[in-house]
């Protein structure tokens, strides 16, 4: 069978691009952000792409009252960050919450670097968690949350990355009757939709992806 000749390749092609605007010529702005989307789906840049090939521990720490009052949802968001970051953050190795909570049970808390040496990883993504709460009132549920998050270079001794969230909620314009779900359903929902925006900070993502979050809850 004879391969196909240079001319007919770039016969091929011309027809496919002019298909396509033929198509664009018909559809207008959205069939191009269709088309667009459809070659280069993850359109929003990671804000920080240092993780890439690192060594990096996930540690978040919670308030004291928080510590007292809801131990685990500090480790569970850790947990669900590093989860994250692994799956779309390429040649990155994240050390296990088992490891982590097995080092603060035996050491005096000190500061993030100071975990990251002992653990000996290049990267502490350090979470602090300022404020977490589940109810709006007594019969709604609306997740909100204060949180700083920084990202230490362990051998260069730097904040390499530093980012707030400030009141975030969800959703953001409503909240959810507690008569049509329970509060644990409720509340791993909520931590699945902070643990992405986080996570997103080290990776690319789709531009609509928090549009497709806030609408779960129908």
């Amino acid at each position: 069978m004879n391969a196909p000749s240079g001319r007919t390749i770039n016969q091929s092609v011309w027809v496919f691009v002019l298909g396509c605007g033929i198509v664009l010529n018909a559809g207008g702005c959205s069939t191009v952000l269709t088309v667009a989307y459809l070659f280069h789906p993850e359109d929003v840049a990671a804000e920080y792409g240092g993780l890439r090939g690192k060594h990096v521990v996930v540690v978040c720490k919670p308030t004291v009252e928080l510590e007292f009052t809801d131990a685990g949802t500090a480790r569970e968001l850790a947990e669900r960050i590093g989860a994250n970051i692994r799956e779309n953050v390429r040649g990155v190795k994240i050390i296990s919450q088992q490891e982590v909570s097995r080092w603060l049970d035996e050491n005096a808390w000190v500061d993030y670097s100071t975990l990251g040496k002992s653990v000996d990883v290049d990267l502490v993504v350090g979470i602090d968690l300022d404020h977490f709460s589940l109810h709006e009132g007594s019969t709604l549920y609306r997740g909100r949350t204060t949180i700083h998050m920084q990202v230490h270079d362990i051998e260069d001794d730097l904040i390499v990355f530093d980012k707030r969230m400030e009141d975030f909620t969800f959703p953001a314009d409503s909240a959810i009757p507690t008569a049509d779900q329970s509060e644990q359903q409720f509340r791993g929902l909520f931590l699945r939709i902070l643990a992405s925006r986080l996570s997103r900070c080290f990776h690319a993502y789709e531009s609509r992806a928090h549009f497709a979050e806030e609408n779960l809850i129908y």
